[in-house]
């Protein structure tokens, strides 16, 4: 962490006004209007509302440097807006009308720079993600600015700090859980604990019990004082419960014992939690303002939960199950829910009949397409009528695209008894499974790219609240209906949904939650970030 002593010192030595003595201001207008001529139209506006003037003098520079001093509390380093170099510049004017043009036109750019950075992201999602559609902006960083260059030039830090950072509670509890690790790893971080041959838990005996509490106490799994005084030489159950704390939050089968994996995740050095907190504080500023507040479904693929928010508060969360690492990646975007199928027939992706079904089925396809409830169809949408003979032609027609195959409805179906549907170019949804044994395992990614909902029944009841004369029993109803296949159901509003991918986040209780990078997204994100 930037040592305040040597910031201020850098602050104190601000005293180069933009704003030139009359000789050498003579003209300036025309210099400024000729840098911002070669920029965006934006900035060539900005500055046109404003007679093409000079704007940064000393104290707003004190005031920007105050500024971008604060942004190091939200992960944003001055490093990342070449703070030294600004800062040379501004104290050393120049005699050059021209070269001072240069400078107030490039400061305001690095102003706005910085404000984007604060408000919607210092790095830029489709860099990693080619999918994610750009979010509206309401307030841009223009206007940001704007609003602080109205008030006195020592509130101009203040302003903008106030009304730039995201709205949602969670970002306020990153931004603190950052300054709270940062303490922990200025103090030293957490020795590390020695690797057992064998599980400790309850009752067992483990080598460095006082360095083990001291550990868990060290994040808050274990209460302050719990266990400190005992004199056993065995895991009690405080401690094993603490140790259940850890685990969930790290994503691991909580049983109070310390495995391999728990004592792996145990001994990740503080420098890697700040650098996990950082990116994904970032990944927050993507969002849209105010986030929490509107009614929206949310997928953490990392965490392989789903949580839906209304008026500021988590409605329901409940596991899903996301992609394979490696394979069959869910991808990062959004979208907007606008209709469900209840009991639907499964449409088995060209891909996946190539390389899986027909390959499998062409020893015998009568017994193995039968087995399954596979059927081959000319195209999407056929009507039962409309199915042919399942031949080894006509599969081989499947395997080369000519003909398609899908599953028939029913709880055997691979998409289960209902699939909610948000159109995209990938061809992702929410669906039910047959597999219901796989919610209880820790990680859960085992789908071909599609999210797997654990209770589908409790979602598609808060989607159908919303067009009246649905409940919970309505929707089992029509989930077992069999004699209603592929029923679809439109939502009289959209619901936004949001796949994203945070390895760090803020759970309810208001506790951190780290989650491994399962499809190694971090780490272009630590590049951006210098970390």
């Amino acid at each position: 962490m930037r040592s305040n002593i040597k910031i201020q010192a850098l602050i104190a030595g601000i005293t180069f006004s933009l704003s030139q003595p009359e000789a050498s201001a003579q003209g300036i207008e025309q210099y400024i209007k000729s840098n911002v001529s070669a920029a965006d139209s934006s900035l060539s506006n900005w500055y046109g509302a404003r007679d093409f003037q000079t704007v940064w003098n000393g104290e707003r520079l004190m005031g920007l440097a105050q500024f971008l001093q604060e942004l190091d509390k939200h992960g944003l380093s001055l490093s990342l807006f070449n703070f030294n170099e600004w800062d040379a510049r501004w104290r050393q004017p120049s005699s050059d009308p021209a070269e001072n043009a240069a400078t107030d036109v490039g400061t305001t750019q690095l102003a706005l720079y910085a404000i984007q950075a604060l408000a919607y992201g210092f790095t830029d999602p489709t860099d990693f993600h080619p999918k994610w559609k750009a979010i509206s902006r309401k307030v841009s960083a223009y206007a940001f600015l704007d609003e602080a260059l109205k008030h006195d030039p020592s509130q101009f830090s203040t302003i903008l700090l106030d009304k730039v950072p995201p709205e949602d509670s969670r970002y306020d509890e990153m931004v603190k859980s950052l300054t709270r690790y940062r303490e922990i790893a200025r103090l030293g971080g957490w020795r590390k604990l020695p690797v057992t041959a064998v599980a400790s838990g309850p009752g067992d005996p483990y080598p460095e019990l006082k360095l083990l509490r001291a550990r868990l106490r060290a994040e808050g799994d274990l209460p302050g004082g719990s266990s400190a005084k005992t004199r056993r030489r065995e895991i009690d159950q405080r401690t094993a419960d603490a140790i259940k704390s850890f685990q969930f939050r790290h994503g691991i089968e909580p049983d109070g014992y310390l495995g391999q994996r728990t004592l792996a995740e145990l001994n990740i050095p503080t420098s890697d939690r700040l650098n996990s907190l950082i990116i994904n504080i970032d990944r927050l500023r993507w969002m849209p303002r105010a986030y929490e507040k509107s009614e929206h479904l949310e997928v953490n693929i990392a965490e392989s939960a789903l949580r839906m928010f209304d008026k500021g508060k988590q409605i329901t969360v409940m596991p899903v199950i996301v992609g394979v690492k490696g394979k069959h990646q869910t991808p990062v975007f959004h979208g907007d829910i606008e209709h469900l199928f209840f009991r639907p027939y499964w449409n088995v992706p060209p891909s996946i009949a190539r390389t899986e079904i027909v390959p499998a089925a062409l020893s015998d396809p009568t017994a193995y397409m039968a087995k399954h409830n596979y059927e081959i169809i000319p195209f999407y949408g056929a009507a039962a009528n409309q199915t042919l003979p399942v031949i080894s032609a006509n599969l081989n027609k499947a395997a080369a695209g000519s003909l398609y195959i899908r599953q028939t409805a029913g709880p055997d179906n691979s998409l289960g008894l209902v699939k909610f549907i948000f159109p995209n170019d990938s061809s992702v949804y929410l669906h039910d499974t047959p597999d219901h044994d796989l919610f209880t395992r820790a990680d859960r990614d085992f789908s071909h790219g599609c999210v797997r909902v654990s209770r589908p029944d409790e979602l598609a009841d808060l989607l159908l609240k919303r067009n009246g004369g649905w409940d919970i029993d309505s929707v089992r109803a029509a989930m077992q209906d069999t004699n209603s296949p592929n029923r679809k159901e439109i939502f009289s509003r959209t619901m936004p949904v949001y796949l994203i991918y945070w390895t760090s986040t803020i759970m309810v209780d208001g506790r951190v939650r780290f989650d491994e990078d399962i499809y190694g997204h971090d780490a272009l994100m630590l590049q951006r970030f210098g970390l």
